[in-house]
């Protein structure tokens, strides 16, 4: 497994839809309060994000197949996710170290309703300093915002 930093003119088409499934796979993994709809409605957000995200971090398995990604916008991770397949194996921890150590990130926020993210991030030592009853698209999701 390695971690590379994907440049805008490399973000083509096959790249993005492939990162797009994955973030699919895992928000229907994990994200359990999402209705199919509200998963439906989010995605094409997603691909934007992917294509615009000033810092964007693909994990690759050793014959170069994508299994993840983390997006980082100046101070803040906005998106890290993992096909579920690579659950529990260390690599999302190697994101967030990567995204900290490199990257100096120091924000993050997680839907309030998705708490084994929200130990993943309180284990790398952030912290809650915020709540929002609503997602930035003004939908009944909490936001937990985290600082480090």
């Amino acid at each position: 497994m390695y971690l590379k930093e994907i440049d805008y003119s490399s973000r083509n088409e096959t790249l993005i839809n492939k990162l797009t499934i994955i973030w699919q796979k895992s928000v229907e993994a994990t994200h359990l309060f999402l209705s199919p709809q509200d998963i439906k409605d989010i995605l094409p957000q997603v691909v934007i994000g992917l294509k615009q995200i000033s810092i964007l971090l693909v994990s690759f398995t050793d014959d170069d197949t994508p299994i993840g990604f983390a997006g980082i916008a100046d101070d803040k991770l906005e998106m890290l996710f993992l096909s579920p397949d690579y659950f529990q194996q260390g690599i999302g921890y190697k994101m967030i170290s990567t995204a900290i150590q490199d990257y100096q990130i120091k924000y993050v926020d997680v839907n309030e309703q998705n708490p084994k993210a929200l130990k993943f991030y309180l284990r790398q030592g952030f912290t809650i300093f915020k709540r929002s009853p609503v997602d930035s698209d003004n939908r009944p999701f909490p936001i937990l915002h985290l600082k480090k």
